[in-house]
C-alpha cells in the first residue's frame, strides 16, 4: 500500500512539472502576440496619420493653385507654384505624426519621383494614367509622398517589438489631389445650382479676350478677393464689355446674346432666377437632368441675341461673383427664335452693368474668372477657368 501512494504521489509532482513548463511556454507566446498587438496598433496609428497629413497637404497645394494670379497678364507660374508647394509643405507641419512634424522636400525642379509633385490630370478617375508634367499652366493636380525611414524624418520606434530584436520599421504613404476641368455640362446631382449665366458669348471673341489681354483691351476695373469688391484701376486681367450694339467698346451684333437653359420659352423673370440662384432642377429637367455635350462635342440651346434691361438689377446683384458662361461657335435665326451652336464653357466675373441711358453707354463689362462648381461635369471639353471642388483621386 505504501508503494502504491508514493507512486501516486511521485505522478502528481511530474504531471505538475509539466503543467509549470507548458504555462511558461504560454505565457512567451502571449506576451509576444501582446507586444504584436500593441505595436501593430501603434503603427496603424503612425501610417492613419501619415495620410491625414498627406490628404491635407495634397488638398490644399491643389487649393492654393487655383488662384487668379494664373489669368493676369503678369502671372508668374514659378512664383504660383512656388507659393503653393509652401502651403502643402505648412500643412505637412500643421499635422504631425505622433506628436512630431514630420519634413517633406519641396521638389522645386518637380522631379516626377519627387515627395512633392505638381501636374495635370484630364481623368481622375483613371488611376493608372500619370501625372502630365510637360505643360506646367495647365497644372491641376498635387501628388505628396510622406516618408519616415532612415533618408527622412526616421523610421517609426517600436516598443515590445525590441523583444524579439525589431526596434523599428519604415512607414511611407501617398496622396493625390485634383481639381478637374474640362468640363462638358452641368447636372443636378451636385449640392448646388449649376452656377451658370444664361448670357452666350461667342468663342472666338473670348480667345482674342485671352490671346490679346489687358494690353489691347480695356482694363478699368480691379476686384478685391480679400473684400470681395470692385473698384476702379485696372488688376492685369483683360475685360470686354458685352452689350451688344455699336458703340466703342461693344460687341457687334452677333458674338452676344442671352439662352434658354430650361424652357424654350424663358421669360425676362427666367433668366432673372438663373442670374441670381443659378439653373433648377426643373431646368434641367428639360435637358433629362444633364445639360451636356453631345458625341459631337456641341449643345444646342435657344436664345435671343439681344439683351433686356429687365435683368440689369439682377447683373448688379451679383458683381463680383464668379460665373460660367458658355461659348458658342455659331448662331442662326432671328431675335427670339436663334439657336447657339455651345462648345464651352468660361470662368467669369461681371465688373459693372448699366443697361439704360445712351447706347454707347451701355455695358455689362466682365473679366476672366476662376469658377469651382460641384455641379460640373469633367470630361475633357473645351472649357475655361471651370473647375469641379478639390478632392481626392488617388
Amino acid at each position: 500500500m505504501a508503494t502504491r501512494n508514493a507512486t501516486r504521489l511521485r505522478g502528481r509532482h511530474t504531471r505538475r512539472g509539466a503543467s509549470i513548463i507548458l504555462v511558461a511556454s504560454s505565457m512567451t507566446v502571449l506576451i509576444g502576440f501582446t507586444a504584436l498587438a500593441v505595436d501593430v496598433g501603434y503603427l496603424y496609428c503612425a501610417r492613419a496619420e501619415m495620410q491625414s497629413a498627406a490628404d491635407a497637404a495634397a488638398l490644399a497645394g491643389v487649393g492654393a493653385l487655383l488662384t487668379e494670379e494664373r489669368l493676369k497678364s503678369d502671372y508668374q507660374l514659378n512664383a504660383v507654384l512656388s507659393a503653393s508647394r509652401g502651403v502643402a509643405q505648412q500643412y505637412i507641419a500643421a499635422n504631425p505624426v505622433l506628436g512630431t512634424p514630420l519634413q517633406i522636400d519641396a521638389n522645386g525642379g518637380n522631379d516626377p519621383g519627387g515627395d512633392l509633385v505638381f501636374g495635370y490630370l484630364a481623368d481622375a478617375t483613371d488611376r493608372d494614367t500619370p501625372l502630365d508634367l510637360s505643360q506646367p499652366s495647365l497644372f491641376n493636380s498635387v501628388q505628396v509622398k510622406l516618408h519616415c525611414n532612415d533618408g527622412t524624418n526616421g523610421p517609426i520606434g517600436l516598443g515590445f517589438a525590441r523583444i524579439f530584436g525589431v526596434s523599428s520599421t519604415d512607414l511611407s504613404v501617398s496622396a493625390l489631389a485634383t481639381a478637374e476641368d474640362g468640363i462638358v455640362g452641368y447636372s443636378s446631382e451636385g449640392s448646388t445650382n449649376p452656377q451658370i449665366l444664361p448670357l452666350a458669348l461667342q468663342v472666338n471673341v473670348w480667345m482674342n479676350l485671352l490671346a490679346t489681354g489687358p494690353t489691347c483691351n480695356n482694363d478699368d476695373y480691379s476686384y478685391d478677393p480679400d473684400s470681395d469688391t470692385v473698384s476702379s484701376g485696372g488688376d492685369s486681367l483683360p475685360e470686354l464689355n458685352l452689350y451688344p450694339g455699336a458703340g466703342s467698346g461693344q460687341l457687334p451684333p452677333g458674338n452676344f446674346g442671352t439662352v434658354d437653359i430650361g424652357s424654350s420659352n424663358n421669360s425676362t423673370r427666367d433668366l432673372a432666377r438663373q442670374i441670381l440662384y443659378g439653373i433648377s432642377d426643373e431646368d434641367l429637367a428639360y435637358f433629362g437632368g444633364e445639360l451636356r455635350f453631345g458625341p459631337d462635342g456641341t449643345l444646342l440651346l435657344n436664345g435671343d441675341t439681344g439683351l433686356s434691361a429687365g435683368i440689369k438689377d439682377e447683373l448688379t446683384e451679383i458683381i463680383g461673383e464668379p460665373r460660367s458662361i458658355p461659348l458658342f461657335t455659331t448662331v442662326s435665326g432671328p431675335g427670339n427664335n436663334a439657336e447657339f451652336v455651345i462648345v464651352g464653357f468660361a470662368g467669369v466675373r461681371i465688373l459693372d452693368v448699366r443697361l439704360t441711358g445712351p447706347m454707347n453707354k451701355k455695358h455689362v463689362i466682365i473679366q476672366p474668372a476662376i469658377v469651382v462648381d460641384g455641379s460640373a461635369i469633367a470630361g475633357g471639353g473645351n472649357s475655361y477657368y471651370v473647375y469641379r471642388p478639390v478632392a481626392l483621386s488617388r
